[in-house]
């Protein structure tokens, strides 16, 4: 007789012979009738072998009838599946967003605050993706706790403020969710976790209306328009200042700058975001734009010490003072020609707006080129320092070390900057505090590329530096080069070049010491010796 032509009562023995999944699975391919058949033995045997994992897959693909299937053979409706972060069948269907399974496993005692490995809870998950709210409602409607509990990562309400599901927030609201709580015992700023996401009116108006207060401070004095302007979020600064959010506040965060909120609209975090409303609406709203911080500087002076042009152009729409100076006296167009800032557009924009290219209170009493001529390392420097020229920066103020700005780009050896100064008329007679002149300056290796020595001081030498000029301590430039290493610093060639110019060897200085005189002891102090001779 055919196996396909038994009687059920036969095949449920066969059945029942089988000891593995993999042989009942088999004998359920002969046909309809033999699955039908054996279908719920397998349910069972997968329960008892398995501890019931189907289940888990079933919760997973959203199929209602195995699951139930599974349930009615004994499954553990709380089990824990293989993965690393033993997600029960309920957190599965969650994660998969299948809400008739969530409430077949709710209803068959599935526990709504069971946690797995990460720590996360079925209703977390389901507030921190973008599930239907019916989910959410099924696991309060069974119990699950509205509020943060000991082992949270974050409460349900911080991940559904933090992915902008207002419906969310409302119901767990409803619910009774804390405003006011901690987790891993530090506070959580809700208002503050809304501001730094952009999320919608709606969403600030219920956390308001919860009874957050609108200017509430975290442990960094910040407030939630503090938040708001630091990540960029429009729509959130827009509708604080609505509530009435206090845009002078300041914070005292970790740095003690005492920031306002717009200190940190000036200083936008990533280039795609240029913050021009956000000034303008905190401006609109009474926010001082010429408030000054610890260092006194300004809001217009950070947002051109980091590039900002957008958000400087909108300060000085605004009614910025350009003028302000900060704690060491600098402009905004000190800062602006500062090493680092790339944006060579603001010196010509700022002085057209009146910026004075020769106030002198910066540091040192340094004009804006000072400042150029000291970025000299960066591409952009040069630049700066024609920009400057161009609009009347005049190149013989000194600073108060007596340095003029050639004086300053000779210590720094730079020949691309010393050639613009002195075909723009710079003096290589100058002299600083200490009686040196420019070329005095050059060989005093502060720092420098050798190898630019050279050609910085042939530079000087062809504009009229006098290679015999003395100091306050009577030494020549010759004295100043002898008196290095020159194993360490091989001067040979700048040597050569100033004896050639007619730097006199034997001239002697305040302590009656020619240049052979000042050679230091080393394996080159002969060979220097003589060479000067």
């Amino acid at each position: 007789m055919s196996l396909s032509r038994l009687p059920p009562e036969l095949i449920l023995i066969v059945g029942s012979y089988l000891s593995t999944s993999k042989e009942l699975l088999n004998l359920m391919l002969v046909g309809p009738t033999f699955h039908n058949l054996v279908i719920s033995q397998l349910y069972r045997m997968n329960v008892q072998a398995d501890g019931g994992s189907a289940l888990i897959w079933y919760a997973r693909q959203g199929l209602e009838v195995g699951l139930r299937h599974m349930l009615a053979a004994g499954a553990n409706v709380n089990l824990r599946g293989p993965d690393k972060q033993l997600y029960t069948p309920l957190m599965v269907a969650v994660s998969n967003k299948h809400i008739k399974i969530v409430q077949i496993l709710l209803e068959h005692g599935a526990l709504p605050d069971a946690t797995n490995l990460g720590s996360n809870r079925a209703l977390v998950i389901a507030t921190s993706c973008g599930s239907p709210i019916r989910i959410a409602q099924l696991l309060l409607e069974h119990g699950a706790n509205a509020n943060a509990i000991e082992g949270d990562k974050h409460g349900p309400l911080y991940e559904a403020i933090r992915s902008k599901q207002v419906h969310k927030v409302a119901l767990l609201l409803k619910y009774g969710a804390e405003i006011r709580y901690s987790c891993n015992r530090k506070p959580v700023f809700l208002l503050h976790v809304a501001a730094a996401t952009n999320v919608t009116p709606n969403c600030l108006d219920l956390l308001t209306d919860a009874g957050i207060l609108i200017d509430s401070q975290d442990d960094r004095s910040m407030t939630p328009l503090h938040i708001a302007a630091n990540t960029s979020s429009t729509r959130a600064v827009r509708r604080l200042l609505q509530l009435g959010a206090d845009p002078n506040i300041r914070n005292t965060d970790a740095d003690g700058n005492g920031w306002s909120a717009i200190f940190y609209a000036a200083v936008p975090k990533r280039p795609k975001f240029n913050n021009k409303s956000i000034i303008k609406a905190l401006v609109t709203y009474g926010a001082v734009v010429n408030c000054t911080c610890v260092d006194q500087s300004t809001p217009l002076h950070l947002a051109i010490a980091h590039g900002a042009s957008h958000a400087a152009r909108a300060l000085v729409d605004c009614g910025a003072d350009i003028t302000a100076r900060n704690a060491h006296g600098e402009t905004v167009l000190h800062i602006a020609v500062l090493a680092g800032t790339e944006y060579n557009d603001l010196v010509p924009w700022l002085v057209e707006l009146g910026a004075d290219v020769n106030w002198t209170d910066g540091k040192k009493n340094e004009t804006p080129i000072f400042y150029a001529v000291r970025g000299f390392f960066h591409p952009q420097s040069l630049e700066k320092v024609k920009q400057l020229i161009f609009y009347g920066a005049n190149l013989h103020l000194k600073n108060l070390d007596g340095l003029t700005p050639l004086a300053l780009a000779a210590r720094s050896c730079y020949p691309g900057i010393i050639r613009v100064l002195l075909e723009q008329g710079a003096s290589t007679k100058s002299r600083d505090i200490h009686g040196n002149s420019p070329l005095h300056n050059a060989l005093e290796l502060h720092h420098v590329n050798v190898k630019n020595v050279y050609h910085v001081v042939v530079l000087l030498i062809e504009h009229g530096a006098d290679v015999n000029s003395r100091n306050d301590l009577g030494q020549t430039p010759l004295h100043v080069a002898a008196a290095k290493n020159w194993a360490i610093s091989p001067l040979w060639e700048v040597a050569k070049a100033l004896m050639i110019a007619g730097a006199d060897p034997n001239a002697t200085a305040v302590n009656g010491k020619s240049p052979r005189a000042m050679t230091p002891t080393g394996i080159c102090a002969s060979a220097q010796r003589i060479f000067l001779h």
